[in-house]
């Protein structure tokens, strides 16, 4: 008897929580990462605090970073405590044993903040991850009325597939899982029209598109600081005599960064190449192996160096490039590289491998250069080193995709979705 009063109790509370009316200015965004390495969530968190939204950004955080989520006052920040070292995967074995005990914990520590902050009228999450986060929005939808929200970077199960292998049991859950629960959000942002075509291909919507697009903090290079902003190179840099390529990467499977070192061995090997200086900017498992790699194999008229920059810093640095390269393959093909993003805010042209959704943002012989593999890399690099002509062209291009900013693109679409309900 008391297990059904239990449950009719429950019952009800749903009942009455689910048709709760959106009336409060205050959303909670949950980051499942690191706050400072998650920008585009940043950019939610202050366009929305720019709005007059209370703010409560849940991620896990590194008080020593800095990052635009300190900077104003509609932004609280609740931070997620971290699992011991041990706790840390480093081979598949430890991940299939490691990863249910590290979910159950995300679990209970999001549930402990999360219900601590005041009734909040929207939960924003970004995806990947979906577990426990999807489970998460539902509970919180379920229990408080909150709209549930998700923010598409990319699907979950194609990038654990890269861990497992496409075929593994775990990573045909995870696809069931991410669909299934997916359906019930309250809506759905994407990062390409591409991603919104599969999602309403499997019947989930309504979805909308919000490209990435820079913040004003990542702008071209100016005359009048042109000095200064070459100081931020931590390398004898002469531009007079050199090009600066630039790439990012996160040192993750979905990025090759052999086949650059591949494009540019052909490079040092060509008549009368200008030298380069290779800025290799990012962290992440495989860059101590990448640093071994080129101190024994050095290349003639190439010099690498592999810098971490501030967030102050790093749009300075990009901005002084001549060209960037982009080595982001996409695990699903539907993602779209956020770096790519951070080199056009600064009008520096970028060579980008090829994958389904690459085409929404580098414009082939406009703003930059798709390649299907390392020898046509090789290829473009030669050419923007050696045809001023066209790499003025290029940068053109990438000067005019500068002029589109994080905060239209936002306004022209987000504002819309969170509504609230008058009283």
């Amino acid at each position: 008897m008391l297990v059904i009063r239990i449950l009719l109790f429950l019952s009800l509370v749903i009942f009455i929580n689910s048709r709760r009316s959106a009336k409060s200015k205050r959303i909670i965004i949950l980051v499942l990462g690191r706050i400072d390495q998650s920008p585009r969530m940043q950019y939610h968190a202050l366009s929305f605090a720019k709005e007059g939204w209370e703010v409560n950004l849940v991620g896990y955080q590194d008080k020593k970073a800095s990052g635009l989520f300190r900077s104003h006052q509609n932004i609280k920040i609740h931070a997620i405590p971290t699992l011991p070292k041990q706790f840390s995967f480093r081979s598949r074995l430890s991940f299939l044993l490691i990863a249910p005990a590290k979910i159950l914990h995300q679990l209970l520590s999001l549930l402990f903040i999360i219900f601590k902050i005041k009734q909040s009228s929207y939960f924003l999450v970004q995806n990947p991850p979906s577990i426990p986060t999807f489970f998460l929005g539902h509970v919180l939808f379920l229990l408080r009325g909150t709209r549930f929200v998700i923010d598409w970077h990319n699907f979950g199960y194609t990038i654990l597939a890269l861990k497992l292998g496409k075929n593994h049991l775990f990573v045909k859950i995870l696809r069931i899982y991410e669909r299934i629960l997916a359906k019930y959000a309250y809506c759905h942002i994407t990062v390409s029209h591409s991603m919104q075509r599969v999602l309403e291909g499997w019947g989930i919507r309504p979805c909308h598109v919000c490209y990435d697009r820079p913040p004003a903090h990542f702008q071209p290079l100016q005359a009048s600081t042109r000095t200064s902003d070459l100081q931020v190179i931590p390398a004898d840099f002469d531009p007079r005599i050199e090009k600066l390529l630039v790439t990012s990467t996160s040192w993750t499977p979905d990025e090759n960064i052999y086949a650059l070192w591949d494009a540019l061995k052909m490079y040092s090997e060509t008549q009368n190449a200008v030298p380069l200086l290779v800025l290799v900017t990012g962290k992440g498992p495989g860059k101590a192996d990448f640093v071994k790699h080129i101190e024994k194999n050095p290349l003639e008229n190439i010099r690498f160096c592999l810098p971490w920059f501030s967030s102050e810093d790093y749009p300075r640095a990009i901005a002084c490039a001549d060209f960037g390269v982009s080595l982001h393959q996409s695990s699903s093909g539907y993602d779209l590289p956020m770096k790519v993003v951070d080199l056009f805010g600064c009008g520096v042209p970028v060579v980008a491998w090829n994958f389904p959704a690459i085409s929404e943002l580098v414009h082939d012989n406009e703003n930059g250069f798709i390649v299907d593999n390392y020898v046509e890399l090789y290829k473009k690099i030669e050419m923007l080193c050696s045809d001023e002509r066209m790499l003025q062209s290029v940068r053109q291009g990438a000067l005019d995709e500068s002029k589109i900013r994080w905060d239209d693109e936002w306004t022209k679409t987000i504002p819309q979705l969170f509504t609230l309900d008058s009283s």
